[in-house]
């Protein structure tokens, strides 16, 4: 589980501190503060360590050292794409280094902390103060904003033939979707799948390496043909299904609502709330007003056990870096970008909505 991400002079970031906690960490913030980038970082961050960790339970002879810092430099550049090393570092700034540090839920070090300087001979430089009995850390699993359950397996192959189309975000969740799902899914996973079957009116299933859409009545079809917020509900559970999201995991999605009709959102908040509550420790970013109001109101419920959220605003004025407020309660957010535009566009709509009942009652009289 990540608890903490320190970033200095990375990107849009001049220096934040993101306190994560361990259900639902909500990002909101408009395009370019920064949102993709910190989801980016952490899953590049735990994705090392669960690598390392692995290699050192096959190998006990591995150096688990040297795993993490050749791991984090290969990462950070396939999670923001080939030769973007250098453009890491904040624009306009004095400095020419990024410093990173990470931290797991025991308050140790995850392994590393990382100075990419342009300085040095390859883009980054890496010092540590390793701790190497960190607890075990499972392979984190990233959902972009872009569904790719359309695209599979093709997915693969193209990036293993031009690994500078698709950063590895989207190759990696497409191996992931390989894995079959088990005869028998975790009880969680299959309580979902029953629920959205009668939202869909049918089921996704995988065949061959390919997802099909099973309706209720009728043959089955290729899940391109499916409506796009079922694929993304659909990725989701063959997560669920096929054991690779577990509470041992962390989740991070990029914008979820995109693509989502209200009722699929509100079904969407809901299976990841409870996700939270069963002890899944999800990151995602968004600047869905929508998706901030069910979350609120799920908060709020009377249930047996309360929801663990924890919303982190971006904010940036022009020509000046991001900074970070946390808040347990998105309302106390210094400025909810798009809270502001809703309720703008609801005054403006109750102006329209005004204008034309003046109109009316004119030409009326």
């Amino acid at each position: 589980m990540l608890k903490r991400l320190h970033l200095q002079n990375f990107t849009v970031f001049a220096d934040a501190d993101f306190e994560f906690g361990p259900g639902l960490n909500v990002i909101v913030g408009t395009n370019g503060t920064g949102k993709s980038h910190v989801l980016k970082l952490g899953y590049a961050v735990t994705q090392t360590l669960a690598s390392a960790q692995q290699t050192r339970r096959s190998n006990v002879d591995s150096n688990f050292l040297l795993s993490l810092m050749s791991g984090i430099a290969t990462r950070l550049s396939s999670t923001f794409l080939p030769g973007t090393q250098n453009k890491l570092v904040r624009n306009n700034s004095k400095e020419d280094a990024i410093i990173l540090s990470a931290f797991d839920s025991n308050e140790n070090i995850l392994g590393f902390r990382i100075i990419h300087s342009q300085k040095a001979a390859n883009g980054i430089g890496i010092e540590h103060n390793l701790v190497d009995s960190a607890p075990e850390t499972g392979m984190p699993v990233f959902i972009p904003a872009k569904e790719i359950l359309s695209l599979m397996p093709d997915i693969v192959g193209i990036s293993e033939k031009n690994s500078g189309v698709f950063d590895s975000t989207y190759s990696d969740l497409a191996k992931q979707l390989t894995i079959r799902a088990a005869q028998n899914p975790p009880v969680l996973a299959q309580q979902i799948i029953n629920s959205w079957a009668d939202l869909m009116d049918g089921t996704i299933q995988s065949e061959d390496g390919r997802f099909y859409f099973h309706p209720t009545q009728g043959n089955k079809f290729r899940v391109g043909l499916a409506a796009e917020g079922f694929r993304k509900l659909g990725t989701l559970v063959h997560l669920l299904a096929n054991d690779t999201l577990t509470p041992q995991t962390t989740l991070f999605w990029d914008e979820p609502e995109a693509n989502l009709n209200p009722q699929l959102l509100r079904e969407l908040a809901k299976v990841l709330a409870e996700l939270a509550r069963q002890g899944f420790q999800i990151i995602l970013a968004t600047h869905s007003m929508s998706l901030l109001k069910e979350f609120h109101i799920l908060s709020r419920e009377a249930a047996e056990q309360p929801l663990p959220i924890r919303y982190f605003g971006l904010n940036a004025e022009p020509g000046e870096p991001t900074t970070v407020v946390t808040r347990d309660d998105f309302k106390l957010l210094p400025d909810v970008v798009a809270l502001e535009v809703e309720l703008e566009q609801a005054d403006d709509l109750e102006e329209i909505f005004a204008r034309e009942a003046r109109q009316r009652h004119a030409n009326h009289r």
